[in-house]
């Protein structure tokens, strides 16, 4: 197949994923015959201070789960205790939950084995169904991005678990000057990646193009900024996501790709 019989062949994909993130997601969506425009409008850092997760590594086997809501928690975690001497095997001893297959996939790469993930709904949502068992008085570490959702905790809590949110990155807003290249359909992977763009940029270079948003929760967030939202692939990953597009192509045309 030539690269113009590819089904996405054409299409200029801004992709707007922390710059680490990209080189996996654009290789897809080349493969697809797409030409995809590596656009971050936000970086993943470490937290303001490790405090909180250096006093949770101290007394980690006080805990009897640790729960992951993105790679990027599990590489921040991971290499903070590493660097405190509190390496990987320190978790083995624990019960591990993950959101979804990536996550799980960074988790299995560092030789930790996931207990928990979510069948289909890969956001806490669906990982808080996956944990309605937990007993009240559970310990629970909770590595998490600074300003990340708040419900898994607080339904947990709830619940009568004990958890400890420790904040392990934070999410910052990339400078984005003079207006962005041409393209034909963005893709936000977060809330935080669809508020940047609109903060840099405003609505304007929004319409008329075609949107993808990687889950329910960033879909809502671009919604209720009064954004269609034209694909949401059945999980947070770029396989997903190249599928649904090719999919949501074919459909728009009418005609097999």
């Amino acid at each position: 197949m030539t690269l113009a019989e590819r089904p996405l062949a054409g299409w200029r994909i801004l992709v707007t994923r922390p710059a680490d993130q990209i080189p996996p997601f654009a290789a897809a969506l080349e493969a697809a015959g797409a030409e995809a425009i590596a656009y971050p409008t936000i970086a993943v850092e470490p937290p303001p201070s490790w405090e909180a997760l250096d006093g949770a590594l101290k007394k980690i086997a006080a805990y009897q789960w640790v729960i992951f809501t993105s790679p990027s928690a599990v590489r921040f975690t991971l290499a903070r205790a590493a660097a405190t001497g509190a390496a990987a095997p320190a978790l083995t001893g624990l019960k591990v939950a993950a959101v979804g297959a990536q996550t799980a996939r960074a988790l299995a790469a560092a030789g930790i084995a996931v207990d928990v993930v979510p069948d289909s709904d890969q956001r806490q949502e669906g990982l808080l169904a996956a944990l309605t068992a937990l007993p009240p008085g559970t310990r629970v570490l909770f590595p998490q991005a600074v300003g990340g959702r708040d419900l898994l905790a607080q339904r947990l809590t709830e619940q009568g678990c004990l958890v400890d949110v420790v904040p392990v990155s934070r999410t910052t807003s990339l400078p984005l000057a003079g207006t962005p290249p041409p393209f034909d359909l963005a893709v936000f992977a977060s809330p935080s990646a669809f508020r940047a763009f609109v903060d840099g940029h405003g609505l304007a270079p929004l319409g008329g193009r075609l949107i993808a948003a990687i889950g329910p929760t960033t879909a809502a967030a671009i919604v209720d900024a009064g954004v269609t939202v034209d694909v949401v692939p059945d999980a947070p990953s770029a396989a997903a996501m190249v599928s649904a597009l090719i999919a949501f192509r074919r459909d728009r045309r009418g005609t097999p790709v």
